[in-house]
């Protein structure tokens, strides 16, 4: 039969063309590759928020809230505590000193504050907040920020000064991205420079894969900077393209000189020796970019800001690995030569491959000589890792996706708990009514009366809350009190709760803000009043409304974005191998093992295991995982089967393919996969929650995937699956077995 790298010679003649232009080729990467570096320190200044936002009615009324009954996230909430010691009335005096001094400054919208609002002081605690004239959201943010240093410079021995708000915890996500991303590279680049250095035993070619890394990241870094400028983007980019890129492109970078340095073995001239390593390792790479390219891309059907900036980053991160692992890659190869094996140690580098081919031989010949037995204990071991998923509780991660010290968290904490202490324990929810006319009409408010009165009739509702309320007056009362000599009294609640022909109400549950109850409670509303009530058009907002809209635009969409990652990776695999049998095992084994990563990181996070943070899955966790993981581990189904089924067509043996598949792939896949798991386990060591999660979760899919399925399960069904491992309908493919090759 013909070998794979003469059925491909297009390959090597692409492979022959960089040869041959390898300067050129070098220049101008390079050039471009600067360029976009410079940009790219750019990047965090353009990223905005966690990305838990997607279209819909949570957001129309929360534009409302803002706009006309200026209820801003962007507010600066300043809190001032009395310190132990000082009296109510030296605590009062400070209050007025401190407000004084934030009205001398100007470009103020709103200023809110316990001398015009008595609510906003409780025992030893009060607040203000704050909000700048200022639409730009980048100088917004820097304003809060200097605002916020010298605002808390007006601490002394009365009063202790903090700062706090969402722009404030934005910024800090921010920062905390930013010196995440340092911890994790500083922890995982230097072992995954030692796990190269161990795996080539020269410097030269262990230096070469993290450098094709730092550069992937940082030219993605540059292209999304531009991207950015007309798309929002999350913070969290800052984590998971670096997360990706650096992995990916040294899994890449580690195949092809690998397969670089084999063929150079075999071949004097290195023009040969990198058109063969691109017609087999670099169509191995092509296969295993598509793949996690799809797997990604998948995640744009979730119309949420943050998969969708996963999306988009992580496939330009993909695009960009690609690209550099197969021109630049092969560019510097070439013009390197045989200098590849510079620096090397001897003692590394002459250990003996005979003895570790031995040992992964004889690994081999043991799992396979007992298929059956080796696939059941596989499965076994996965089906219990599954168990944990039972009692998941997914949730959206927000002020406690920061660590628990984070002085924004902790001061938006102790504003929480004094003054908004039904948020902490009841779902919230606001409702914004509107009518055609003027809110202040008699048939208005008996309408509001009616909705109050039903809500509060609900079994699952706790309180409800309303400019009746906050006037302490009925229907009847109210009309009449705005016409007497008192209405002065009661003008600034109304002024509150009441903007032309707009006003709004807001309920607490009996239900847990997180609780599935709650966002059943808000689809069952809206179902039943279908967007008019009582006469009156409502738009349903609050934080129960915000977690039931991102809870069902995920479930809601997901099943598309599966099912374009199973059929596209499917297709992809079927082409590369000519198999049906192939990629179908592939899909199943990957659905498994990710599976059993859930439920690992279920028992881990949930149950506070190993000393990680006790806390709730992640809600994007699982998809998220499941998109990026699905098309990583391909990579290694790639890389063992373009062996297997090279070997396969020059010898027409699935057992000696099989088992030489493995024994010449194994050395590389747990290099890569140590290598995987070294970058994203960093992320382990970082303060984001989210993130943290993200990288263990990560690492052990790339563990499990790497050893228990690729090195046991997958030999053992291909034993057992013998020449149906190769039938392909659509070719005049054999499928009777050849007579045995002696391996």
């Amino acid at each position: 039969m013909k070998s794979t790298v003469s059925e491909n010679s297009a390959w090597k003649k692409v492979g022959r063309s960089i040869y041959q232009l390898r300067y050129i080729v070098i220049a101008i990467l390079a050039i471009f590759s600067i360029i976009l570096g410079i940009y790219s320190k750019h990047l965090p200044g353009i990223l905005d928020g966690d990305g838990f936002r997607t279209p819909g009615e949570y957001e129309k009324a929360k534009n409302v809230l803002e706009k006309e009954f200026e209820q801003s996230p962007d507010s600066l909430i300043i809190i001032l505590e009395r310190k132990k010691g000082a009296s109510n009335a030296e605590f009062q005096s400070d209050i007025e000193r401190i407000v004084k001094e934030v009205q001398k400054e100007k470009n103020i919208k709103q200023f809110h504050h316990p001398l015009l609002n008595p609510g906003m002081k409780k025992d030893n605690i009060a607040y203000l907040s704050l909000l700048f004239n200022e639409k730009d959201h980048d100088k917004l943010v820097d304003l809060n920020n200097k605002f916020a240093k010298k605002v808390e410079s007006f601490s002394n021995d009365t009063v202790k000064v903090g700062t706090t708000g969402f722009t404030i915890i934005s910024d800090v996500m921010n920062k905390t991205s930013q010196e995440d991303l340092k911890k994790a590279e500083m922890i995982g680049v230097p072992i995954a420079f030692i796990v190269l250095f161990f795996a080539f035993g020269s410097l030269v070619a262990s230096a070469i894969p993290i450098i094709i890394g730092m550069i992937s990241i940082l030219s993605t870094f540059g292209i999304l900077f531009f991207i950015g400028k007309h798309v929002d983007l999350s913070i969290f980019v800052l984590n998971v393209a670096p997360m990706i890129g650096l992995a990916l492109s040294i899994d890449f970078a580690l195949l092809f000189v690998s397969r670089y340095k084999t063929e150079l073995q075999n071949h004097s001239s290195v023009k040969e020796a990198i058109s063969i390593t691109f017609a087999t390792a670099g169509r191995a790479i092509i296969f295993s970019g598509i793949c996690v390219f799809i797997g990604l891309s998948a995640l744009y059907f979730i119309n949420i800001d943050l998969f969708r900036s996963v999306a988009i980053s992580g496939a330009v991160v993909v695009l960009v690995s690609l690209f550099l692992s197969l021109t630049l890659l092969p560019a510097v190869l070439s013009a390197l030569g045989k200098n590849i094996n510079k620096g090397t140690l001897k003692s590394i580098a002459n250990r003996s491959q005979d003895q570790q081919q031995a040992v992964w031989r004889k690994f081999a010949n043991f799992v396979m000589k007992r298929p059956i037995i080796m696939a059941l204990t596989s499965l076994i071991i996965l089906g219990l890792f599954v168990i944990p998923i039972r009692d998941v509780h997914l949730n959206i991660p927000t002020i406690d996706a920061l660590p628990k010290d984070a002085t924004s968290r902790i001061n938006y904490e102790k504003y929480q708990k004094a003054f908004l202490p039904e948020a902490q324990t009841h779902g919230t929810i606001s409702i914004v009514l509107e009518s055609n006319t003027d809110f202040l009409k008699q048939n208005n408010v008996n309408a509001l009366d009616r909705i109050q009165k039903k809500l509060e009739d609900d079994k699952n509702v706790y309180e409800v809350k309303s400019v009746l309320n906050a006037v302490n007056l009925n229907a009847q009362q109210l009309l009449p009190a705005l016409k007497s000599p008192n209405a002065s009294k009661i003008q600034p609640a109304i002024d509150a709760y009441i903007k032309k022909n707009k006003t709004y109400i807001q309920v607490f549950l009996n239900s847990d803000p997180k609780s599935e109850k709650g966002k059943q409670w808000v689809r069952d509303f809206e179902d039943k009043y279908n967007g008019k009530i009582e006469g009156l058009d409502y738009t349903v907002g609050g934080q129960v409304k915000f977690e039931q809209e991102l809870f069902d635009e995920i479930t809601d969409n997901i099943v598309y974005g599966l099912l374009v990652i199973m059929v596209s990776t499917f297709v992809i695999l079927m082409i590369a191998f000519r198999s049906i049998i192939i990629p179908i095992k592939a899909i199943l084994m990957n659905v498994l093992s990710l599976s059993a990563t859930f439920g690992i990181i279920t028992w881990l996070f949930q149950g506070g295991n190993f000393g990680l943070p006790q806390s709730d899955i992640m809600l994007i966790l699982p998809v998220f995982v499941f998109g990026l993981v699905f098309g990583l581990s391909m990579d290694y189904e790639v890389f063992l089967m373009s062996r297997m089924q090279e070997l396969y067509y020059e010898s027409g043996d699935n057992t000696y393919s099989t088992r030489e598949g493995l024994v010449s792939t194994s050395r590389i896949i747990t290099s890569a996969a140590s290598i995987m798991i070294v970058i994203t386990g960093a992320f382990a060591f970082t303060d984001m929650v989210p993130v943290k999660q993200m990288g263990i979760g990560i690492a052990i899919a790339i563990f499990l995937d790497a050893t228990i399925v690729r090195l046991v399960l997958v030999p053992s069904l291909m034993q057992l699956f013998g020449k149906w491992n190769w039938w392909f309908p659509f070719a005049k493919n054999k499928i009777e077995e050849p007579s045995k090759r002696v391996g």
